[in-house]
């Protein structure tokens, strides 16, 4: 009975990554190399006339080659399967007997080693289960011999994303549609933004395929383009905005670290939106999350719209009043760091990020408390503030308001 319950959860995690396969718009070639790999055998894609369209070798396979021509050595030896369906197709010059599926939408067959009938119940049940998500890839998709979706697959659904106001809810509701994507749950979307745009189309779909492994368990639609890849993160309606922040934040640092292993990226990830008008407000959050890092010259990492919040508000154009006047504030410290040699704004930076507590702030720094205590005694001075916590907090948050846009570079030379 146990061993029953583990295969039963195996199987429904399977249907979980294989379900996602198809939502995120992956491609025939795609489920088919998830086919394989999840079984080990070869498998070969055929028509209604059992003619091959594109087969797929398992990962394992000893005889996978890896420069195979776009035109598959793929050839049927015979118009019909026997009365067992079972077909010979001489697959890249080796001659190999198939157990016939028929897929659901019954103009199409999927071919998988005769072997096959001897895996184990729990495989079988995997693959049968994930033929009507191929029968539905192939009515999406144009059928041809190892074909890829073209370039501008997600023109349509980037309309939605950089439209606006142009595009109705009608509109965004039908386009959602044509990609199977659920506009009414509630979404966070993350970019992984390539730091280098010449990487080959290879490439890309390699890292692609990497996300999806480490999303198999997660609900998303994924929208891959040449130099960055959006991930939609889909939450039911009832879970709370704070808790799918935190999973998103817990998915994107995972993510990173893995990812930034081989590949030079940065991830940013948006606030919690609902409703359909706002999936383009979480695509442009994650990329403005991104350019964030940049504008604030912090190392490639995974960062939240939601943390960031103070810069982003302080980013917007309105605000330049505001910058003006935190530029006359803080301006005597930066100048006299410039003059003298000193780094007295990062010291005010480090007393604010460490909550006014002169031991973490002087370790932060490596420098002895009583450097620490000169040091604020010099900035009080410069700036003609005193750090009154009890009677000065307005003051204290204008001042900290101050640091947060000279480092968004809002500041003249000096």
């Amino acid at each position: 009975m146990k061993q029953n319950t583990i295969n039963e959860k195996k199987i429904y995690q399977e249907l979980i990554r294989v379900s996602n396969l198809y939502y995120s718009n992956c491609t025939i070639q795609d489920m088919l190399n998830y086919i394989s790999n999840i079984s080990g055998f070869v498998v070969v894609l055929t028509d209604s006339a059992y003619q091959p369209l594109s087969g797929q070798f398992p990962a394992t396979s000893a005889t996978q080659e890896s420069n195979h021509s776009e035109s598959p050595n793929i050839i049927s030896l015979s118009k019909f399967p026997d009365s067992d369906y079972i077909l010979p197709i001489k697959f890249y010059d080796k001659l190999l007997n198939f157990k016939v599926l028929a897929l659901p939408n019954q103009t199409h067959f999927l071919c998988i080693e005769k072997d096959f009938e001897s895996k184990d119940s729990f495989i079988q049940t995997i693959i049968k289960n994930t033929l009507p998500f191929l029968a539905l890839t192939i009515d999406k998709e144009s059928v041809s011999a190892f074909n890829n979706f073209s370039s501008d697959y997600y023109d349509l659904f980037l309309q939605i994303l950089h439209g606006g106001a142009a595009n109705s809810p009608e509109k965004i509701r039908d386009i959602c549609n044509i990609y199977n994507f659920n506009p009414d749950l509630k979404r966070i979307c993350m970019t992984i933004q390539l730091e280098n745009t010449s990487m080959p189309a290879s490439k890309i779909k390699e890292l692609t395929n990497q996300i999806r492994m480490n999303l198999a368990s997660e609900k998303y639609f994924l929208v891959s383009q040449k130099d960055y890849i959006s991930i939609f993160m889909l939450y039911s309606m009832e879970d709370h905005d704070l808790d799918i922040i935190t999973q998103s934040y817990v998915l994107a640092e995972s993510l990173f670290e893995e990812l930034s292993r081989q590949y030079s990226l940065r991830i940013g990830f948006s606030s919690a939106h609902s409703g359909i008008e706002t999936i383009g407000a979480s695509y442009e959050e994650s990329f403005k999350s991104i350019n964030m890092q940049k504008q604030l010259n912090l190392p490639q990492s995974a960062s939240s719209y939601f943390e960031q919040s103070i810069y982003h508000i302080l980013n917007i154009p309105e605000l330049q009043n505001f910058r003006k006047l935190a530029n006359d504030i803080i301006s005597p410290l930066i100048e006299y760091d410039t003059v003298n040699g000193t780094n007295y704004f990062e010291t005010l930076q480090q007393y604010y990020f460490n909550s006014f507590n002169m031991q973490k702030t002087a370790n932060a720094l490596y420098i002895h408390r009583n450097t620490l205590t000169y040091r604020l005694q010099q900035i009080k001075e410069l700036l003609k503030f005193d750090f009154d916590f009890e009677h000065n907090i307005d003051a204290l948050l204008t001042l900290y308001l101050c640091v947060c846009v000279y480092k968004l570079g809002y500041h003249p030379s000096v």
